[in-house]
């Protein structure tokens, strides 16, 4: 008798011990949520296939760098908690009826009760075939609600149940399941399958691919342990075997509660890795057990961090780098003018007017003895050195050109030196931005070509000056040669009344002629030094008129008004133009005006256009577009008159 008191003891102990061991399931961290901010970033932990995260010594790294993390446990009742996804595939065959049916619904309602609020439950209901219940649903009421209408009758389609289930928690099919950080499968049955369409390979080939865990619980004397092991297997999970009621009940509970909760973690992010995307690591240790996880990640650029980049140091002067760089630019640059700007300060009038006498008289040796006098030793050096540089004639005739058409009193050597002047400011002015082998090229070419830019810049402006004042000029001159003056005598009272630059440019002619020169020439001269054809036009009525005779005064009338009509009609032009110039002017400025700012506050959103063979494809196909588009543009926009 106590023989067989012992035997049933431990078939009874058997009957609620996992009939398969757990070591199946692969424990692995799920990392949900994520949210950067300026200087944090925070998201949940939840374990798959672990108890609980709340003991566990959680790390997190970024591009090598470990950030300093603060981890809290989420409450069973808060509100922030990641959704989990669990169906219940409970077996309603006849075989269920009565009794077996109660305690299949008892033991439901008791894992919604211990599984915590964040824990969506659906439920499949396994008789001749598999149906959906209740989809994954945060309402415990609706769940009571499906389970109490369940009824037992037919065969077992268990295979078509667990297929049922895995179809809603699998993302591609509900949108709503792609929240779930977990997804379980519970499976509760009295027998093995006899009606699905389904067949067990394919159902042990569809659990272990999905993403879900499968648990099973085999409920009676008659169930069938072994092909319910199969599938949880296939899906990392474990079975438990439970002989009667209480047993049942017990296990379903113990399931629910030994769903981990998750962990918030904020992690500290440094300065350095402010506003660039990397993967971010996190790993888990619990016990003797490591287990991790990788998340893309696009850190939020901290303002608080962002400092102004520095490209060089001063060595003895710590935290005073930024400052002795500005003052050693500052410094620089205004020497730089002032070597440049001194011979033109040194010069008055008289040195001025000498000059543009000089330009014509003959056998001129050039600019180097009067530079011998301008200035201290250094300036005349420096000029000599700017003196050779522009020996050919070519090079000296052009920039003599563009110095006249600019009406600069300056020489070429000493325009030279200007320019130098510019480029090396340039230079220092872009290693405050720049790294030093970048900031070389583009500074210099940024003072080099800024100068000649200006230069540009400001005989257009001069020539523009000249054309409007043109017909005023000619109108005053008409009237002198009206009262019987000549014409060199009608310039000469002009370039005294006048204005500049039209008073400057005609007495200019006037000193030609008194050198020499034809006085048709030397007007000639003045319409091609400021691009004016009214003048040349005007050149060649004086020419005709002085071969064929008549009236010049009523000749310089008539092309007086045209100048003026002529004029009249320019600025309407450009008056209908302005909108479509402007907005030209906007489309072409806008990529750059942006791309420079974000280079200087967000330069780690534009390292990869330089820093990766398709970013450098990119921004070549970017400055080949803008330039045919403001060529394009500027072809639109141009309207000759």
């Amino acid at each position: 008798m106590t023989r067989r008191l012992v035997v049933a003891a431990f078939l009874v102990a058997l009957s609620v011990l996992p009939t398969r061991p757990a070591a199946a399931a692969s424990a692995g961290l799920v990392v949900t949520g994520v949210q950067p901010s300026p200087g944090a970033v925070e998201f949940f932990v939840t374990g798959s296939h672990l108890t609980s995260l709340a003991d566990a010594t959680v790390s997190v790294t970024a591009d090598g760098v470990v950030l300093p993390t603060r981890i809290r446990q989420v409450a069973s009742t808060s509100a922030g908690a990641p959704p989990r996804g669990v169906v219940l595939v409970l077996d309603t065959s006849g075989s269920m009826k009565g009794a077996r049916l109660s305690a299949a619904r008892a033991a439901a309602l008791d894992y919604a009760i211990a599984a915590p609020p964040e824990v969506q439950l659906g439920l499949v209901a396994v008789a001749e075939k598999a149906t959906v219940a209740l989809a994954p649903t945060a309402d415990r009421a609706a769940f009571s609600a499906a389970v109490s209408r369940l009824e037992a009758a037919g065969r077992t389609a268990l295979y078509d149940g667990i297929a049922a289930a895995e179809d809603l928690l699998d993302e591609r099919r509900h949108a709503s399941a792609a929240t779930f950080t977990e997804r379980r499968i519970v499976v509760l049955s009295d027998g093995a399958d006899t009606s699905s369409r389904l067949t067990a390979d394919r159902l042990l080939a569809t659990v272990s691919r999905a993403e879900a865990t499968v648990d099973a619980v085999a409920f009676g004397d008659g169930a069938d342990p072994k092909r319910l092991g199969d599938v949880a297997a296939a899906g990392s999970g474990r079975v438990l075997s439970a002989a009667d009621a209480p047993a049942l009940r017990a296990a379903f509970r113990g399931m629910a509660e030994s769903l981990p909760a998750p962990v918030l973690v904020r992690a500290t992010v440094p300065p350095a890795l402010s506003g660039r995307t990397t993967v971010l690591r996190v790993q888990a240790r619990i016990g003797g057990q490591i287990v991790a996880a990788d998340v893309p990640v696009a850190f939020r650029a901290d303002p608080a961090a962002a400092a102004a980049p520095q490209t060089f140091r001063f060595s003895g002067a710590p935290g005073r780098g930024p400052a002795v760089t500005i003052v050693v630019v500052a410094v620089a640059i205004f020497g730089a003018a002032l070597l440049g700007l001194g011979p033109l300060l040194a010069g008055g009038p008289i040195k001025r007017r000498i000059r543009d006498l000089e330009r014509f008289a003959p056998n001129r040796r050039g600019d180097a003895g009067t530079s011998g006098a301008d200035g201290n030793g250094l300036v005349r050096a420096a000029l000599a050195v700017s003196e050779r540089a522009v020996r050919r004639p070519d090079r000296r005739q052009r920039l003599e050109l563009a110095l006249d058409r600019a009406g600069s009193p300056l020489r070429a050597a000493e325009w030279q030196l200007i320019r130098l002047g510019c480029a090396v400011g340039g230079v220092l002015g872009m290693l405050v931005l720049l790294p030093w082998w970048c900031a070389i090229p583009a500074g210099a070419l940024i003072g080099w070509q800024g100068a000649a830019m200006y230069l540009r810049l400001r005989a257009s402006r001069r020539a523009r000056s000249f054309g409007n004042q043109l017909p005023e000029a000619l109108q005053l001159l008409v009237g002198s040669l009206r009262s019987g003056f000549s014409l060199p005598q009608g310039l000469d009272a002009l370039v005294r009344d006048g204005g500049e630059p039209i008073a400057g440019e005609l007495g200019r002619a006037l000193a030609e002629t008194r050198l020499g020169g034809d006085l048709e020439d030397s007007l000639e001269r003045v319409g091609e030094r400021n691009g004016s054809q009214d003048m040349a036009w005007l050149v060649m009525a004086i020419r005709i008129q002085r071969e064929v005779g008549g009236n010049l005064s009523e000749t310089l009338e008539t092309a007086v008004g045209t100048m003026r009509e002529r004029a009249r009609l320019h600025r309407h032009v450009r008056a209908l133009s302005a909108e479509g110039r402007l907005s030209a002017m906007i489309l072409l400025g806008m990529p750059i005006v942006l791309g420079g700012w974000m280079f200087v506050f967000r330069r780690d959103y534009l390292r990869p256009l330089y820093t990766e063979p398709l970013g450098l494809l990119m921004l070549t196909g970017s400055v080949v577009g803008v330039v045919i588009g403001a060529l394009w543009l500027r072809k639109l926009v141009k309207v000759e008159v």
